[in-house]
């Protein structure tokens, strides 16, 4: 038998040895219990002999099941406790409020057995296989270490047993001590506990895992729930009660462990209880601004006050006098009743099932406070009180607003009624710090909003800005993925090429193909109108947050990155939100020479230097002594409707106090330009002039006499190509341009139909269309220099500003381009002819159409063939000429389309080329 034990324990030995390097592998229940059998000699030779520690073998894994033992590494019940996790994750997540007290239970507990270094209380009670070390001294030094017996008595060796049996450690520690110095002369001993029996308890009721549990025997009552994994959903954790021997050993209320730390009912279990788990009976809910939102289960004697003691109390910024109370009537429909919680009547309201407490916040308004936004230094809150003025607020220029800040425009903000309505009054921040005594000084009520702008429309530091609207605007603003192409047609062209490229010559029409190009500029019609409207939304969301400057916190703070116009614009959809019942909108607008035009905030008693200040003053083009100021009379529900009237200001008088013209409602100042004012209009002159470089013009002037002023053309100067260039042509030709590219795909779209199809290949066709996408536009102007030089005024023009000349210099070559079959550049000979370059150019090609062939002058204009002056003359080509020879379009297709296109390409790639010999 002690062999087969031997082998026993050397298995168990291997295995407890390997499990630092294999944490798996873990000794058997009945490894365990079989090396308990074996005598306690034997086991502590074994143990040194292995150098294994006893105590720690001959522990049993506590809040172990006894049933557990049909399955010995506990696999079953780790997959069934993962699932319920898994399941409690989900639930989190939910939305749905949790009862207070069940998070307790999340995390798994396998052990709450004590340490070796634990000591025992001393009211430990005694029982079988519980052990006693022992250690005499005096005239002998021995150690026992003993076991106390099923019949609860300790067998000390030379002393005979001592009944222990009931007895608590503290009197069984001064029994034997006794007991030792009544019958051992000069010896003493020192008792301590050594390993402590285990219990079997059982866990009943709405427990998760209800059954039968091995524990030690300091365990409590919340240690044996660990164990059964907590309480169940209907589970209650304020009725829990301790069974023992037929009575209840104690009652126990987890609530006074969790919110008041009071675990006196939280007792040592004690062989055989039964931890029973009562289902719960109420339960209230308590939401909004508490600490502690969450679901709470109430006792009959429980008061709103208690309720909102487990909820921890209002939070800060909640408002307890307006909480209300949902609760279920005698026909089972919820009420609704106001309670004040600073109030001791309505605190002892008695809490029923499904009652549900909400408890709301306080306003966001400040009452006693006086508001900085915009380009101050410290935007913000600050605090009001009697008698307080703008320079109390404002001290210092160099310390409490930006450079940038328009000193001579702030507006005040002042609510006039309860229902927030609200005036402005205007000041100069100088004055104000200057002359304290001044009415710019103004006395602040409170609530009152000083808004500071920067110069003109200029604005601070975006980054931060930007950077707070990014991330305000991401969660609202995702644009979808088929979007990002809508930056180019790129995307477009390749799904239209797949469309027309598995068939190069259609003789019948395409039904399919027509069907699927249409679904095609539907689609993108489609995608075009939600990009739009997305940026319509985006556009509102983000006026949406400039709405918000006064009173979210964080935009608050950074309102002094915000340019005039964005900081205005909550103030203007106050004034129009106000005006009501046929009132006028307190709003007034400038236009024209003023920094910052558009509409302002109708200061009390404000004049029209007011309203200049307001727009950052006048430009340096204004008219000072005349402008118009045009005021709307009557009322627009009048029979007559509303007369206008327009009134002459001397501009000049009002800013220097002269004039005071009083503004009202809807008025509009518009400043004029000092006639003929255009300081910054240039045109440009590049190449063989003595003096090439940006000049300035005025109204009136011509070509003739700004080359004049630049001293005229060098030696080298090649006249007769000079290149003139003015914006609004070029812009002209990117229209036309655009046009006729989506008059060529439509056409295309609609051939399909036709029997007589496109002979073109489909490849051909979108390249060519791709070729005219891609042309970038001069906007050249045909001019004649030479005359122009010489003083013909019928050859002049007007200079415009952007206009741009440029004289290249001196060239002797002739270029010949189209279908031939070796394009190029020769030298020019006044003795060959048109037809002698094209032989210069290896002939014609097949697909040539010589009929049509033509010359394009230095100078942009084009000499046809038809003319007399073409043929048989060699006079007629000058050095700087290109001769085009173009495509037969009658032997690809019979429409004229083709030929169009070829000579809005040639004649776009002669322009370009003339540019970049430049």
């Amino acid at each position: 038998m002690v062999s087969k034990f031997l082998r026993i324990l050397a298995v168990f030995s291997v295995c407890w040895l390997a499990l630092p390097a294999v944490a798996n592998v873990t000794p058997s229940p009945a490894m365990m219990e079989q090396f308990r059998q074996l005598p306690r000699a034997e086991q502590e030779r074994l143990a040194k002999q292995y150098g294994i520690d006893l105590n720690q073998l001959q522990r049993q894994p506590q809040g172990q099941r006894q049933d557990q033992r049909q399955d010995p590494t506990g696999q079953q019940q780790r997959q069934q406790r993962e699932l319920l996790e898994l399941e409690k994750d989900k639930e989190k997540d939910d939305g749905k409020p949790k009862r207070f007290g069940m998070n307790l239970f999340d995390a798994e507990i396998s052990t709450f057995a004590p340490v070796g270094n634990v000591p025992v209380p001393d009211s430990y009670q005694l029982g079988p296989d519980d052990t006693l070390l022992l250690q005499f001294f005096g005239k002998q030094f021995v150690q026992y270490e003993l076991v106390v017996s099923r019949d609860g008595q300790l067998s000390i060796p030379d002393l005979g047993t001592v009944q222990l049996a009931g007895l608590t450690f503290a009197q069984a520690r001064r029994l034997i001590t006794e007991r030792v110095a009544q019958s051992m002369i000069g010896v003493e001993v020192a008792v301590s506990m050594g390993p402590m029996r285990s219990i079997n308890i059982m866990v009943a009721g709405e427990a998760k895992y209800p059954g039968t549990y091995t524990v030690s025997a300091l365990s409590t009552v919340t240690q044996a729930l660990f164990a059964a994994g907590g309480v169940s959903e209907i589970g209650a954790l304020r009725e829990i009660h301790v069974n023992r021997a037929g009575d209840i050993a104690a009652r126990f209320d987890l609530y006074d462990l969790l919110l008041r730390g009071d675990s006196r009912q939280d007792i040592h279990l004690q062989n055989g209880d039964v931890v029973f788990v009562a289902p719960v009976q109420a339960i209230a809910e308590v939401r909004g601004e508490v600490r502690r939102p969450a679901l709470f289960e109430v006792k009959a004697n429980d008061d709103l006050a208690s309720l909102l003691a487990m909820a921890g109390g209002v939070r800060e910024g909640g408002y307890p006098k307006a909480a209300v109370l949902e609760r279920f009537n005698q026909d089972n429909l919820r009420d609704l009743l106001n309670v004040d919680l600073t109030h001791n009547k309505d605190r002892q309201v008695k809490v029923q099932a499904g009652d549900v407490l909400r408890v709301g916040g306080t306003s966001p308004r400040l009452t006693n406070s006086i508001t900085l936004a915009g380009a101050f230094v410290r935007p913000g809150h600050y605090a009001w009180r009697d008698d307080i003025r703008v320079s109390d607020v404002i001290r210092s220029l160099l310390s409490d607003v930006h450079l940038t800040t328009d000193l001579d425009y702030l507006i005040v903000l002042r609510e006039i009624n309860s229902q927030g309505d609200i005036e402005v009054h205007q000041f100069s921040l100088v004055d104000a710090l200057e002359h304290p005594q001044s009415a710019a000084n103004l006395r602040l009520a409170p609530r009152d909003i000083i808004m500071a702008f920067h110069q003109e429309n200029y604005s601070y530091q975006r980054h931060a800005l930007n950077q707070y609207l990014r991330e305000k605007l991401e969660d609202n603003y995702d644009r979808p993925e088929e979007l990002r192409w809508l930056s180019s047609d790129q995307l477009a062209n390749q799904a239209f090429e797949a469309i027309i490229a598995p068939e190069p010559e259609r003789k019948q029409p395409d039904w399919t193909l027509l069907q699927q190009q249409m679904d095609l500029m539907a689609d993108r019609e489609m995608r075009e109108a939600l990009r739009k409207q997305q940026e319509q939304d985006l556009q509102e969301h983000m006026l949406h947050i400039l709405q918000q400057v006064f009173v979210d916190a964080e935009l608050l703070a950074l309102s002094a990155h915000l340019s005039r116009t964005e900081l205005m614009y909550p103030v203007l959809q106050k004034l129009r939100s106000q005006a009501r019942n046929g009132q006028t909108p307190q709003l007034v607008s400038v236009s024209g020479e003023v920094k910052v035009p558009g509409e302002y905030p109708l200061a009390k008693g404000g004049q029209v230097a007011d309203l200049v200040r307001a727009a950052g003053g006048l430009n340096e083009s204004a008219f000072i002594t005349r402008a118009e100021l045009t005021r709307a009379k009557g009322q627009p529900q009048s029979e007559q409707g509303v007369r206008v009237e327009h009134l002459q200001v001397n501009l000049q008088q009002e800013l220097n106090g002269g004039q005071q013209l009083a503004l009202q409602s809807r008025d509009r100042l518009n400043v004029f330009a000092i006639p003929q004012w255009r300081v910054d209009q240039t045109i440009e002159l590049r190449g063989e002039v003595r003096f090439p470089g940006l000049y300035t013009i005025q109204q009136g002037e011509t070509l003739a006499q700004v080359i004049q002023r630049a001293g005229g053309v060098t030696q080298n100067a090649f006249v007769n190509g000079a290149v003139f260039t003015r914006e609004h042509l070029r812009e002209r030709e990117s229209e036309q341009l655009r046009s006729m590219v989506s008059q060529l795909r439509s056409e295309i779209a609609t051939r399909s139909l036709s029997a007589e199809s496109v002979q073109a290949s489909p490849q051909d066709t979108l390249t060519m269309i791709n070729q005219l996408e891609m042309q970038d536009t001069v906007g050249r102007l045909v001019v004649n220099l030479p005359y122009i030089i010489a003083g013909d005024p019928t050859a002049d023009l007007l200079v415009e500003d952007g206009d741009t000349l440029h004289v290249p210099r001196r060239d002797t070559s002739i270029s010949v381009m189209g279908e031939v079959q070796h394009a190029g550049t020769h030298r020019f000979n006044g003795q060959l002819t048109v037809d002698d370059y094209i032989r210069l150019a290896g002939g014609t090609r097949q697909r040539a159409d010589t009929k049509r062939v033509y010359v394009i002058r230095a100078d942009g204009s084009v000499m046809l063939s038809n003319n007399r002056w073409f043929r048989g003359r060699n006079e007629a080509l000058q050095p700087g000429d290109t001769i085009i020879v173009p495509l037969d379009t009658e032997y690809k297709d019979n429409i004229t389309l083709w030929a169009q296109v070829t000579q809005i390409f040639y004649q776009s790639a002669v322009a370009l080329a003339a540019i970049s010999r430049i």
